[in-house]
């Protein structure tokens, strides 16, 4: 299956050729191939993927190589009319429509057992129907609204999946929308190269800058501010997160720990040293320093559900006041 022996050691750890749930054989080749994926994911990150109930393994699985499968579709394809009729035809199999691929098939498969909101699907698709074209934002509010769509609306994918509770949606919302931000701080250039500005428009215009300038690369290191403004952005949906990690399982909380903690502190150096100077996976010995974060925090009253989490952010909400997964939904105490 692969020359890397680490992760052929990995993926017969995870069954070898077994589908955990019998309703995934059909498409066992894609159960197979989507453990690839989120392994070789999960390696960069130092996650353990290996905790994960076998079923959950699976489901994570594919639910990763899914989210992966939407952003090539828009990505990937050779014009914006080819990417629209891909996200239009994905559309389709998920309603039912259309004869569903393995892929969008084993999710469907699995979607009841899984119990994830359909919301969140419809979110995810409007977010990346907005790539489509020229991308500009408006201003913050604009951007927040693009990461929930985006990134926030996999958090609430995996929510249940997880066993997390709608007391913990806020907070999964919070993490996408980091998560996204840190991504779009690392991205600036590849981005342009698409017609895609994502720093919104007054954080550019207080440097003196358009979104035209950033997609000439004429921004000559002006954009340092602009970016370390979304880092601190950032850290905020980061802090609010971390709040509330004591509505995630044990068994789970190191690895979403951990990756807020490594991909958040690529953003920070980003946002000290340019995004062009910092590699886009952390050092083995970022992920060590990291891993001892988590590590000094999880017997922390807090982290034990000992103490209560102080109220979630209002403040972070507001361009999505009312949507699902946040104050939007009953959240159940």
């Amino acid at each position: 299956m692969t020359g890397d022996p680490v992760a052929a050691l990995r993926l017969a750890l995870w069954g070898g050729d077994r589908v955990h749930w019998p309703g995934y054989e059909p498409w066992r080749n894609q159960v197979l191939e989507s453990r690839r994926r989120l392994l070789a994911a999960a390696r960069a990150l130092c996650l353990l993927p290996e905790i994960l109930p076998p079923v959950v393994r699976d489901d994570v699985a594919l639910l990763h190589a899914f989210c992966r499968h939407l952003d090539d579709t828009v990505d990937e394809a050779p014009n914006l009319r080819a990417a629209a009729e891909g996200l239009t035809r994905l559309g389709a199999e998920l309603r039912g429509e259309a004869p569903a691929r393995p892929l969008v098939a084993a999710i469907l498969a699995g979607a009841p057992r899984m119990g994830f909101p359909a919301h969140a699907v419809h979110a995810l698709l409007e977010g990346m129907r907005g790539d489509l074209g020229p991308v500009r934002m408006a201003d913050d509010a604009a951007l927040v609204r693009y990461c929930y769509r985006v990134s926030g609306s996999i958090g609430l994918l995996l929510c249940p999946v997880l066993g997390i509770g709608r007391r913990g949606w806020p907070r999964a919302v919070d993490l996408g929308i980091a998560l996204q931000l840190t991504n779009i701080v690392l991205g600036v250039r590849e981005d342009a190269g698409r017609d895609r500005v994502y720093l919104p428009r007054p954080r550019l215009a207080r440097c003196g800058l358009t979104p035209g300038q950033v997609l000439r690369g004429e921004e000559a290191g002006r954009t340092r501010d602009v970016i370390r403004g979304l880092v601190a952005l950032a850290d905020r949906y980061y802090r609010s997160a971390d709040e509330g990690a004591r509505d995630i399982p044990w068994r789970y909380r190191h690895g979403v720990l951990v990756m807020s903690r490594v991909y958040g502190g690529i953003g920070r150096r980003a946002g000290q040293e340019g995004a062009d100077r910092v590699p886009a996976a952390a050092s083995p010995a970022e992920k060590t320093l990291r891993l001892a974060q988590v590590l000094a925090v999880s017997l922390t009253p807090r982290m034990l559900g000992l103490t209560l989490p102080p109220p979630h952010d209002a403040e972070l909400h507001a361009a999505i006041a009312g949507w699902p997964g946040t104050g939007g939904i009953e959240v159940a105490t």
